[in-house]
């Protein structure tokens, strides 16, 4: 999936679901593929029955990600409502365990840049990894005057 190898990672989840229906990681991964190959509704509906049951936060920020992505800003503030709130609770608990993962979320469905790039440093500081470097390099990014990140809040209405 990582190397855009979307049809074969799609076998593959797909297996990985028959063997483990329960196994939430192969769905959520499985409706990511299904977004980039354009089946957002079907990557909405395995997201949303995740969302709905999972302690994971990930599945309501990737929910709030490909909805405002499609212009369902609506239900798209909604979960990321929802994701924003139980990665605080999480963070306050384990931030070192979760900040990579909030760090992203803030960098996409979140839509605050400048919490992303504390989260982000926070990250490599604990874990100076190849993958934590470039989280951090896509915080900095986000957070230089012009970019993406704050019109796409504007966009979905997060700051609004």
């Amino acid at each position: 999936m990582n190397e855009g190898e979307l049809e074969d990672a799609r076998g593959s989840f797909e297996a990985a679901q028959r063997r483990l229906p329960s196994y939430a990681p192969a769905r959520g991964h499985l409706a990511e593929v299904e977004a980039e190959l354009g089946e957002t509704d079907s990557a909405t509906d395995r997201l949303q029955a995740l969302a709905l049951t999972s302690d994971d936060p990930d599945y309501a920020a990737q929910l709030a990600r490909i909805l405002a992505d499609v212009g369902h800003h609506t239900e798209a503030r909604h979960w990321s409502r929802l994701a924003a709130a139980h990665f605080d609770e999480l963070l306050a608990r384990r931030p070192e365990a979760f900040a990579d993962h909030a760090a992203e979320f803030w960098l996409a469905a979140g839509a605050d840049p400048d919490k992303a790039l504390r989260l982000a440093k926070m990250n490599v500081e604990g874990r100076n990894t190849p993958r934590a470097r470039g989280l951090l390099a896509k915080a900095i990014a986000a957070n230089r005057p012009g970019r993406g990140v704050a019109a796409h809040a504007i966009t979905i209405g997060v700051h609004s």
